[in-house]
């Protein structure tokens, strides 16, 4: 049985293949250059046509006036001397002129020699139909199938009163025709020279102009994991590059810095969770080293328990930062009284605070409301709140305060505990990030909190503030919107 996806799968799998830019762009270029050139040699050849008729057209205009004025100058009205033909002197370029007088019918009555052979004499109803002074002009066809061009004029009858006559006379343009054949043949040859040059010069021209795209394309496909460091050369290229250089630049610093997050955060995982794997590994082997109590077992077992209750937590919060960073799930907002989550917070915390030696109260937020995710700013608070208790010492305080102004909501957690050096306050909310070294390893402190609360923050779109000092206590901010 033959399967109907297989012609299917390899139509698909054949890319269809396009031309490149830069053969596009000298297309474009050449095709473009040439119709201006086809459109000018046109212009030019038309506008010869054109002046060598109209020159023509003043020859015959000047011998029909010399031929009216030696016949009008003549007693008889007749030419003195019979009309002859070029003399074989005369130069082969300039054109035979042929001169013939009709009457009224048509009738010849007098012509240069030959021209009955050329041309027929035309008819009466066509003279009739001459009715302007400045006579008609024709092209024509001599018998033989030369070009002519005529011009018929009416004149005066030889005497008052008698019927007027009519002169034509006649240029052979055969040597016009001569000079306009090898005129196109000129063009013919400059129209296939001009194609030639401009597909030439089109494909340098989109060569050179896509030289700084494919030094782009080099740059980038250098760059990997290792060397994210490199950058595209901005100077020197068109504005419309620059402008996508630079772009690309500014992406490269986002990923060469979150890739330094990422690593940074993948060391900080394997350390934060090494230490309570290397204790679980240790107190198993301890147990299993030789027999023990029954209580011996069950405080190993508690210790153990302990460790995977710290894992459970280092790897919970790091799930909900991983979902906070994809802002996957949308928060359920809703309207909360914001004094009344304080004061849960305040008592969830209290019995820590007791313990510690540390005062927890808050200093004012009757009243105020906003419509927040509920479970994530008690996290965010309690996490504030549970890091001032950590580091506050015995007979400090811990004050809470809420406050609304402009449509915005002002939640500050104070203490009055170790405080933070100046070059550590741009790092706080890091992940991992512990100004306190010495206490890496204990449960308390994964390093983890305050990033935690920086991201709750930023998926209700606000901004936390920080200010602190060593040995004057810290003061968080967070400023959040009261409506969604």
């Amino acid at each position: 049985m033959f399967s109907s996806r297989a012609p299917e799968a390899a139509a698909t799998a054949r890319p269809r293949r396009t031309l490149s830019i830069a053969l596009r762009m000298t297309a474009w270029y050449a095709l473009s250059a040439f119709a201006l050139i086809f459109v000018a040699t046109g212009l030019l050849y038309w506008v010869l046509v054109d002046s060598m008729y109209h020159e023509d057209l003043r020859d015959l205009a000047d011998n029909l006036t010399n031929a009216r004025l030696l016949l009008s100058a003549s007693p008889s009205g007749q030419f003195a001397r019979p009309l002859q033909p070029r003399p074989s002197w005369a130069p082969s370029h300039q054109p035979e002129i042929y001169l013939r007088v009709l009457d009224s019918a048509a009738r010849t009555l007098t012509e240069t020699p030959g021209l009955s052979a050329q041309l027929p004499p035309p008819s009466a109803a066509e003279l009739a139909a001459i009715q302007s002074p400045q006579g008609v002009s024709r092209e024509m066809s001599s018998r033989s199938g030369g070009p002519f061009l005529t011009l018929i004029v009416p004149i005066a009858g030889p005497r008052p009163g008698e019927p007027p006559q009519y002169m034509e006379v006649a240029m052979d343009r055969a040597h016009d025709e001569y000079l306009l054949a090898h005129y196109r043949e000129r063009l013919y040859l400059v129209l296939g020279v001009s194609l030639v040059l401009c597909s030439a010069v089109g494909y340098l021209i989109a060569r050179g102009g896509m030289r700084p795209i494919e030094s782009i394309s080099r740059t980038t496909a250098r760059i990997r994991a290792t060397t994210l460091h490199e950058r595209i050369a901005a100077e020197g290229l068109p504005a419309e590059l620059r402008g996508l250089a630079e772009t690309f630049n500014g992406m490269l610093d986002r990923l060469e810095q979150s890739f330094r997050h990422v690593s940074q955060f993948s060391d900080d995982v394997a350390h934060e969770l090494r230490t309570p794997i290397n204790n679980l590994r240790g107190e198993i082997e301890v147990a299993l080293s030789k027999a023990r109590s029954e209580d011996d077992y069950r405080d190993i077992l508690g210790s153990c328990l302990e460790e995977c209750a710290r894992i459970s937590r280092v790897i919970a919060t790091l799930l909900f930062l991983a979902r906070s960073d994809t802002a996957a799930d949308a928060l359920r907002r809703e309207n909360i009284d914001v004094g009344e989550e304080l004061a849960n917070v305040e008592s969830f915390y209290e019995p820590a605070a007791a313990e510690a030696g540390v005062a927890l109260r808050i200093a004012g937020a009757k009243g105020v409301r906003a419509e927040l995710d509920r479970t994530l700013f008690q996290q965010a608070i309690g996490n504030l709140v549970s890091n001032a208790i950590a580091h506050t010492p015995k007979g400090g305080s811990v004050e809470l305060a809420a406050a609304e102004a402009a449509g915005r909501l002002t939640v500050t957690v104070s203490d009055t505990g170790c405080g933070i050096a100046a070059e550590h306050l741009p790092r706080v909310f890091e992940r991992f990030y512990r100004v306190d070294r010495a206490r890496a390893g204990s449960e308390q402190n994964a390093g983890l909190g305050l990033a935690v609360v920086k991201s709750i923050v930023n998926r209700h779109g606000g901004q936390i503030e920080i200010d602190s000092a060593v040995g004057r206590g810290t003061t968080v901010k967070l400023v959040l919107s009261v409506s969604a």
